[in-house]
């Protein structure tokens, strides 16, 4: 599986459906967007995942990573009225390091978004302008580690910030901090780390409540990244206990051949709309080359 890795992609698959969000069989597909497959494009869009969904003054909004060859990841975003017509994408945010996984909620009519930054080894809060396009820095969370995949769940007049530390030899440690006030101190929870490892140690989407029932989308990455992802389910979430046991073991494995490690939901239009990305491999010379140039330089 080792020589996939290089020519990894994923897309974006949107779907409705009107039975409950783990089922499957009821997912509709309502849209898809792709990366580059083309053998011989130079500078292919290589990735297009992490897709979050928004609703605002009625209409769907969907921001998700894109990457292209030997580019930083960007932030963009396309939304809908009617989930038949939809906008093109425009990049929302852009900066010199990565950015992915574009974690978007609203806290006291504001809007934020929490995207990852582990390169500048920070987890930054970033506000909305009115109409979703920009987006400015406001308040660093956390900084000092490797923070990948971050996302907040207000429980209870709480703040609870999940974000997983990319380890030595990129063992996943999904940390677990608590705040009263967003824009206060975020301290340790006093059982994180919560979860270790490539089956449970980082999140695949927000953290969010179904029926009472609070769930943590988790990637597993035994095989490989993004071979799949499973849901497990909040049972006991204060400022001094955490407890959580798998619910669907390997959701996105039913669905795609290659799997996939995203899951995120919204409801629009009296409808559930399902946001994943599907993991695929496809073969560019160009990225071939270049993988090629860059372990030569090593």
């Amino acid at each position: 599986m080792k020589s996939f890795k290089s020519h990894q992609r994923f897309s974006i698959h949107l779907f409705e459906t009107q039975g409950h969000p783990f089922d499957i069989s009821n997912w509709k597909l309502i849209k898809n967007i792709q990366p580059d497959m083309s053998f011989i494009k130079i500078n292919p869009v290589q990735i297009v995942a992490d897709p979050f969904l928004f609703v605002h003054h009625d209409e769907l909004f969907v921001f998700y990573e894109k990457q292209i060859l030997k580019n930083k990841g960007t932030i963009e975003m396309i939304k809908t009225k009617d989930m038949a017509n939809w906008s093109k994408p425009i990049t929302v945010l852009k900066r010199s390091t990565h950015l992915s996984y574009p974690f978007v909620f609203e806290d006291n009519e504001r809007i934020f978004m929490i995207p990852e930054t582990y390169q500048d080894k920070n987890v930054q809060l970033c506000r909305a302008n009115k109409d979703l396009t920009e987006w400015g820095s406001e308040k660093e969370l956390l900084s000092g580690e490797k923070y990948v995949d971050s996302s907040i769940i207000r429980h209870n007049q709480v703040y609870y910030l999940f974000t997983t530390i990319l380890r030595e030899n990129n063992e996943q440690e999904l940390q677990l901090y608590f705040s009263k006030d967003l824009f206060g101190e975020f301290e340790k929870h006093p059982k994180s780390p919560i979860a270790k490892g490539n089956i449970t140690g980082r999140c695949g989407g927000a953290i969010f409540k179904y029926e009472n029932t609070i769930f943590r989308p988790t990637q597993i990455c035994e095989k490989y990244y993004g071979e799949s992802l499973s849901i497990y389910s909040i049972n006991v979430l204060t400022a001094s206990d955490y407890q959580e046991e798998i619910k669907i073991d390997r959701l996105l494995s039913k669905k795609f051949i290659h799997g996939g490690h995203h899951f995120h939901f919204a409801k629009f239009n009296n409808k559930l709309i399902i946001a994943t990305d599907a993991n695929n491999f496809t073969f560019n010379i160009w990225e071939f080359c270049n993988n090629r140039m860059r372990k030569n330089r090593k």
